[in-house]
């Protein structure tokens, strides 16, 4: 597995999208410029990508600054990103891809975002992919300055952490410190639970004497109860006993109520049918008498019709025979007239010429006074008084008139004929009106009536009679009603007892066991328990709860206690275990890393010997790490005895060391080979030429002999102020 790229884009100086290409054939890189022109920001870079979040690793003082903050000529960035693909051909990754690439951006929001193979992840599964891959957390794949000058420190905890570091045992370290930090709080706890347990055992015992004087107390009152609910069960019996009792009496009296009150019904019905009966006849007797009125009426009408047509008839009768008379008078006057036809002074001895005459000499006188106006007027009259002629013509109008008058007289004597006739014919049907009268039928019908109207009455005031003795009295039921309406309310008195002091209804009393033989008896044994109930107030009754829970909280507590000193054992158990652990791969890391140390050495220093050993008599992990050299020809010396040279080429060989025991795919170099001289620069190139064969070398420096050796040289410049820009020179294709 090898590096095949890195790419930047806004990550501190470099704005503009940047790629570095690292062939696999390249196996020594070398980075170089002028001082500040951006060269360790690819080492940054590097890091950060990798999943470095400790801002004083990358150089910052927030993780904001890492984004390109702008120059004269151009504007901030809001993103920083950079990608690094490596070639997994091998398969070191866990990843079922030949190429991999790892991504990073982050925004000045503070948001962050993680990609492998541009797939989103999380930065730990980006640590998780890089583990025991030699690029993982805490890695020797960068290697800058610092870290030379913290093996060169004499400092014991700086020098010591490196070589933890490279032991592997910090995981072991924070085990511990993680279990020594739970033993702590395990020994407080167990500090604290004790004296929670001599508390809550104290407590206890005051509890217990407090529960048995309340069971006392509960159970006197569960005896109590029991007898007063057979005492209200038993007064409950007498009470529904005389209920029911009353209730049949009830029942019966109404009964007999109800059938006195249907008996009385039914001759009110009957009473009432009389009555209606009673005056249906009164109306038809009312109908009759005005019948029997009418009838007297009418008789009374007939006869006054009868004596008026008597009346009539009578004087129809007058006048029949006056003008059959008269007739006869004018019939002897007309022969008379006839027989004396030309003798008219014969006249005179007749009743009517002496009529005749003196109208003769009426119309005479009225003649001539009519002549002589005539003639006083100038006229002529043309009537002249009567002569023989004349006296003839009036004979003959005489009997012309008398004839006129015997004609009329005729029709008036068939007029009063017809009339008398009529009358008589009127005065029959009056006769026969009264002959068909019902008036007698009338009166027996009546009397018929009054007779049933009479029996009707006496069957009513019988019936009322019958009715006033048959109606219901209240006197039966009353008093019944009274005494079930007093067992009622004592029975609801004695529900509201039941129901305040137990909470039962009068049905869940029934429904309860107890039993009580005397209510007298109950209730002296109810006044005696609770006279002793009074005796033993006051009574804490949670005490029995109180108790038991006290119990299982002591029970609790002990478990707790147990539990605890068996994870203080544990815990202790695990740091002794860790301890030895740690020493373990510590001693072995140091006697391993010793022996590479020195045989790098003697590569450095031809015929040098080096050693890393801990002080004797103290533990591993407490011990000094003690570095001695014996460069060629001369006694063993500690590393502060050597040149500046000296001790970085020392320093730089102990780097490559570790990073031989922890091997890595590539190698940042950060400047390593600043110190050395032209004469230890050579051997530390040649050292270089050695460890490329199995990691892949990058190393940023300003020295000619390094830059010598690499296979490829990228120059980092800065031809716009403030803006990194990389140029590439693959001299393994020049030297092919």
């Amino acid at each position: 597995m090898f590096l095949k790229s890195l790419t930047l884009r806004g990550f501190k100086t470099f704005a503009d999208a940047t790629e570095i290409q690292f062939g696999e054939e390249a196996r020594i890189t070398a980075i170089v410029g002028p001082n500040g022109c951006g060269k360790s920001n690819l080492l940054d870079a590097t890091r950060w990508v990798l999943g470095e979040d400790n801002p004083r690793e990358l150089r910052v003082a927030s993780l904001e600054n890492i984004i390109f903050a702008g120059t004269a000529q151009r504007k901030p960035l809001s993103l920083a990103e950079v990608s690094l693909l490596l070639d997994n051909s091998s398969g070191k990754l866990p990843i079922p891809f030949t190429e991999v690439s790892i991504r990073r951006r982050t925004f000045r929001e503070g948001e962050s975002e993680f990609f492998i193979n541009k797939n989103a992840c999380r930065l730990k599964d980006i640590r998780d992919l890089l583990l025991d891959t030699g690029l993982g957390e805490g890695t020797y794949a960068i290697i800058t300055q610092g870290k030379v000058d913290a093996v060169l420190s004499t400092r014991g905890e700086e020098r010591r952490a490196i070589f933890e570091e490279a032991a592997g045992i910090n995981k072991y370290k924070v085990r511990k410190i993680a279990a020594e930090k739970k033993l702590i709080a395990a020994e407080q706890n167990i500090l604290r639970i004790n004296d929670l347990k001599v508390e809550v055992a104290e407590h206890l015992l005051n509890l217990e004497e407090q529960a048995h004087k309340a069971r006392t107390y509960l159970e006197i009152q569960k005896r109590i109860r029991e007898t007063e609910i057979g005492l209200y069960k038993k007064l409950l019996g007498g009470l529904l006993e005389k209920r029911a009792k009353f209730q049949a009496e009830l029942q019966q009296a109404q009964k007999l109520a109800a059938e006195k009150i249907i008996e009385a019904k039914q001759k009110e019905e009957e009473k009432q049918k009389l009555k209606e009966q009673l005056r249906k006849i009164e109306e038809e007797l009312e109908s009759l008498s005005a019948q029997l009125e009418l009838e007297k009426d009418r008789e009374r009408d007939l006869e006054l019709n009868r004596r008026f047509l008597e009346g009539e008839i009578a004087r129809e009768q007058r006048r029949k025979e006056e003008i059959e008379k008269k007739k006869k008078e004018i019939e002897k006057k007309l022969e008379a007239l006839s027989t004396a036809e030309g003798q008219g002074e014969k006249l005179e001895g007749i009743p009517l010429a002496s009529e005749l005459n003196l109208i003769l000499k009426e119309i005479q006188v009225l003649f001539n006074l009519f002549s002589f106006l005539v003639t006083e007027l100038g006229g002529t009259c043309p009537v002249h008084l009567l002569g023989e002629k004349e006296k003839e013509e009036a004979r003959k109008l005489k009997i012309e008139i008398l004839t006129a008058e015997i004609k009329s007289l005729e029709e008036e004597l068939e007029r009063v004929t017809f009339g008398l006739e009529a009358y008589r014919k009127e005065q029959e049907g009056l006769l026969s009106s009264a002959k068909d009268q019902a008036k007698p039928s009338l009166l027996e019908k009546i009397s018929q009536l009054k007779l049933e109207k009479e029996k009707i009455n006496q069957r009513i005031s019988e019936l009322e009679s019958g009715i006033a003795l048959q109606a219901p009295t209240s006197d039966s039921i009353t008093p019944i009603e009274i005494a079930l309406a007093k067992i009622e309310g004592e029975m609801s008195g004695l529900q509201e007892k039941i129901a305040l002091e137990y909470n039962f209804t009068l049905e869940e009393i029934q429904a309860q066991p107890y039993e009580v033989s005397s209510i007298s008896k109950a209730k002296l044994e109810v006044e005696e328990g609770k006279k002793k109930l009074k005796e033993l107030e006051p009574v804490n009754l949670l005490a029995i709860e109180e108790c038991e829970k006290s119990k299982e909280r002591l029970s609790f507590i002990e478990a707790q206690l147990a539990d605890l000193n068996a994870a203080r054992e544990n815990l202790q158990y695990l740091i002794a275990e860790l301890d030895l652990r740690a020493e373990e791969t510590f001693a072995q890391t140091i006697e391993q890393l010793s022996q590479i140390f020195s045989e790098t050495f003697s590569r450095l220093f031809i015929g040098g010997e080096a050693r890393i050993s801990l002080s004797p008599g103290q533990s591993p992990l407490t011990a000094e790490i003690e570095i001695s050299v014996r460069p060629s020809g001369r006694k063993w010396l500690p590393l502060t005895m050597l040149s500046g040279g000296e001790r970085a080429l020392a320093a730089i060989a102990i780097l490559f060391s570790l990073l031989k025991i922890r091997p890595s795919p590539f190698c940042f170099l950060d400047e390593v080979d600043a110190a050395l001289d032209e004469a230890n620069i050579g051997r530390f190139v040649e050292m270089l030429k050695t460890f490329s064969q199995n990691t892949q070398i990058i190393i940023i420096t300003h020295n000619k002999k390094t830059m010598a050796a690499a296979d490829n040289i990228y120059g980092i410049t800065m031809e716009e102020p403030g803006v990194s820009k990389v140029i590439s020179m693959k001299l393994a294709e020049v030297a092919a």
